[in-house]
């Protein structure tokens, strides 16, 4: 494990991936071992990560959010988009030694989850709760240089400094994120070239949202500037075309390809 200092906070916990799969192997042989002698006297880890995220409820209370006890989230509405910040806990977590979490940012949009489940084609239509979702992350994708992030509550001496430390991070990384999308088409124009994936939904968000040209420039942008998916784009493009749309798909490429075929969207480069 690497303990990273980043402007803004420096308590974050960031993992390379050889590091994390080093430690996530022996934490899961420790979570086992524990759990085969389980001392009931001893902290929840459950218990501990929802009193710590509502506590980060409370201080994020006066940027909007609002703290749900189920997931546990944060959530805030504005208009048409939905923002949470969602909290997933370390399936490896140990009563008394181990109580981590990590954190996720979701958007999502009312206007897009209605497009979708009104659309003609199975490939675009979506149902449930998050039929909305434009884009979403942990929250170490979201920073530069990406990296693996978590914060662990369980020791007592430290568990408050984890929770100023885990709301740094939430201000520096995901509101940045989050307000970005106040303007669509900005947040498309620049979203769609992050190294995630998330093209496809950013497309639809677009043709919902502002219009079907600014779709077409920003997916064609994204296909200019990556080659190797554009001919992945090209040759399903084709084979769609010949052989219908499938439900789902394996790459990025393949996937702007169905839905280009599925809604009319014009990304040929050659125009």
């Amino acid at each position: 494990m690497i303990l990273a200092t980043r402007s803004g906070y420096d308590v974050v916990k960031s993992f390379s991936f050889k590091d994390l799969l080093i430690a996530k192997a022996k934490q899961k042989s420790e979570a086992a071992k524990a759990r085969a002698h389980s001392d009931p006297t001893l902290e929840k880890p459950r218990d501990i990560i929802l009193a710590a995220c509502a506590r980060m409820g409370e201080q994020l209370k006066g940027d909007g959010f609002s703290f749900q006890k189920s997931g546990p989230r944060l959530k805030r509405i504005q208009n048409d988009l939905t923002f949470e910040i969602n909290f997933s806990s370390d399936p490896n977590n140990i009563a008394g030694r181990r109580a981590a979490v990590w954190i996720y940012a979701t958007v999502l949009s009312r206007k897009l989850a209605n497009w979708r489940r009104d659309h003609t084609s199975e490939r675009v239509r979506r149902e449930g709760r998050y039929a909305g979702t434009i884009a979403g992350a942990q929250i170490g994708n979201l920073a530069s240089p990406p990296a693996w992030m978590g914060w662990d509550f369980a020791d007592k001496a430290s568990r408050l400094s984890q929770v100023d430390d885990a709301v740094a991070a939430i201000r520096q990384i995901i509101l940045p994120f989050f307000a970005m999308f106040e303007d669509p088409a900005r947040s498309v124009s620049i979203l769609i070239h992050y190294p995630l994936y998330w093209q496809e939904s950013l497309l639809e968000y677009a043709m919902s949202n502002i219009n079907q040209e600014a779709a077409e420039t920003a997916g064609r942008s994204f296909l200019r500037n990556n080659p190797e998916v554009q001919k992945r784009f090209e040759r399903a493009f084709a084979e769609f075309t010949e052989r219908g749309v499938p439900r789902y798909s394996s790459n990025v490429g393949s996937d702007l390809a169905a839905l280009a075929i599925a809604t009319n969207l014009d990304l040929n480069l050659a125009d």
